[in-house]
């Protein structure tokens, strides 16, 4: 399973991919920030065709996301 993923984030077209289910998304739910996340995680994907270590970006897109939905520790 570790490197199935590892295989798609290495791969720019499954950065493009999330972007554009971001973008779609957003559109839905009419959240006004879909268009900026969806333009860094292209930008992730990006980096990776420039040579970043795929392990990295796939870990920065993820951690990045992750902030999105996570509250606040004081939210409840």
């Amino acid at each position: 399973m570790f490197d199935f993923l590892k295989k798609r984030f290495s791969e720019p077209s499954t950065f493009a991919g999330l972007a554009m289910a971001i973008l779609g998304a957003g559109q839905v739910a009419k959240i006004d920030e879909a268009p900026a996340v969806a333009d860094a995680i292209s930008g992730a994907g990006q980096a990776i065709a420039s040579g970043m270590d795929p392990m990295t970006a796939g870990i920065i897109t993820l951690a990045g996301l992750a902030s999105i939905f996570m509250g606040e520790k004081g939210d409840k």
